[in-house]
C-alpha cells in the first residue's frame, strides 16, 4: 500500500476513534447530573410521601396557613411542628448525586428504585417540582452509607450520600407533635399530683431542696424523675379517644413562681390509659405501652 493510501486509512481511523471515545458535548453533559433537586423551599406547599413500609399507600405533609399538617391513615389530619416540616425539606435538599450507578431499567429492581421504592413528590402550588424514588442503601468503607435514587421520569440511577431510605421510609405519625412536657425542670418549684382517693400529694422546692408533706425527698431519685419528666415525649398516638365523654382521673400540674408551666392529664378506661398535656392539647397518647403513665403519675414513696 502506498504512503498516500496509508495516510488516508489512518485519518479515517482517527476520526472513528474520536467519535467512539469522545462523545458529543450533549451526550457528555447527560452522562452525569450535578443536581437532582431544584425546589424553592419558601414556595413548597405539599410533600407527598409513599413509604416502602406502607406498600403503595401515601400521605402528604402540606401547608395550611402559617403551619403544616399531615394526613393520617384514618383520613384525619394532625398538626406538624414547623421545625419538623423544615427538617423534612432540608433532608430533601441533601439529595445530591455523587456518581452514576446505572442507566438501564434492568437495574431498577436491583437498586430498589422501581415500584418498591419510597417515593417523594414535592409540589409548589399546582406544579410538581420534584418526583424522586428512594431505593436501597449501600454500606461503603470507611463507615460511609449511600443510597440509590432515581428521578421518576428518568432511567438513570444515582448514588447519593446518606441513609435516605431510613430518613424517608416513615409513617405519618413520625411528623406529628409528640411532646408531652418540654421545659427546664431547674426552674420548677412546685408539682401537684391529683389522684383518686387519698393518694394525692404536692412537691415544693424549699431552699433548693424538694420536700413533700414536710418530708425531704431523696435528691437523686427526685433529680432523675424531674429530668425525665422535663423532656417527655411519646409516639404512641390514640386518635379515637373522646375526651368529652369522660373526665381525667389523674392530673399533674407543674408550676414555677406561681405560674403554671404545664398540666398533664390521665384518663383511665377499661382497657387503656390515655395521657394528654396542656403543652400539646391536640394529641392523646397511649399511657399503657412501656409503662408510660408510671413515668408521670408517680407515688410519693418512690421519691422518698
Amino acid at each position: 500500500m502506498s504512503s498516500k493510501k496509508l495516510l488516508i486509512v489512518l485519518a479515517v481511523l482517527a476520526v472513528i476513534a474520536v467519535i467512539v471515545y469522545f462523545p458529543s458535548g450533549s451526550k457528555t453533559e447527560r452522562s452525569f447530573k450535578t443536581s437532582l433537586v431544584d425546589i424553592d423551599t419558601s414556595a413548597v406547599t405539599e410533600i407527598i410521601i409513599s413509604p416502602k413500609s406502607m406498600n403503595g399507600k401515601s400521605y402528604k405533609v402540606f401547608k395550611e396557613g402559617n403551619g403544616w399538617k399531615v394526613t393520617l391513615e384514618n383520613g384525619k389530619t394532625a398538626t406538624v411542628p414547623n421545625d419538623k416540616a423544615k427538617r423534612l425539606i432540608e433532608q430533601i435538599l441533601t439529595i445530591k448525586p455523587k456518581r452514576l450507578a446505572g442507566r438501564s431499567k434492568a437495574k431498577w429492581s436491583e437498586f430498589e428504585v422501581d415500584s418498591s421504592a419510597t417515593r417523594i413528590v414535592v409540589k409548589e402550588g399546582g406544579s410538581t417540582t420534584l418526583d424522586i424514588m428512594i431505593g436501597k442503601f449501600l454500606f461503603q468503607q470507611p463507615r460511609s452509607v449511600s443510597t440509590y435514587v432515581r428521578l421518576s421520569d428518568d432511567n438513570d440511577v444515582y448514588l447519593v450520600d446518606g441513609f435516605l431510605s431510613m430518613s424517608f421510609n416513615q409513617k405519618p405519625n413520625s411528623y406529628r407533635d409528640n411532646i408531652v412536657v418540654k421545659s427546664d425542670y431547674k426552674k420548677w418549684d412546685q408539682l401537684v399530683f391529683s389522684y383518686p382517693a387519698d393518694s394525692s400529694f404536692q412537691m415544693n422546692k424549699v431552699d433548693g431542696k424538694w420536700v413533700a408533706n414536710n418530708t425531704k425527698l431523696d435528691s437523686a431519685k427526685t433529680e432523675r424523675f424531674l429530668s425525665q419528666l422535663s423532656r417527655l415525649t411519646n409516639s404512641n398516638f390514640v386518635d379515637d379517644f373522646d375526651s368529652k365523654s369522660t373526665s381525667p382521673q389523674f392530673e399533674l400540674t407543674i408550676s414555677a413562681h406561681d405560674s403554671t408551666i404545664a398540666t398533664v392529664y390521665g384518663y383511665q378506661t377499661d382497657s387503656l390509659f390515655v395521657v394528654n398535656s396542656s403543652m400539646n392539647k391536640e394529641s392523646y397518647f397511649d399511657g399503657t405501652k412501656n409503662k408510660f403513665m408510671q413515668k408521670i403519675f408517680v407515688g410519693l414513696n418512690s421519691l422518698k
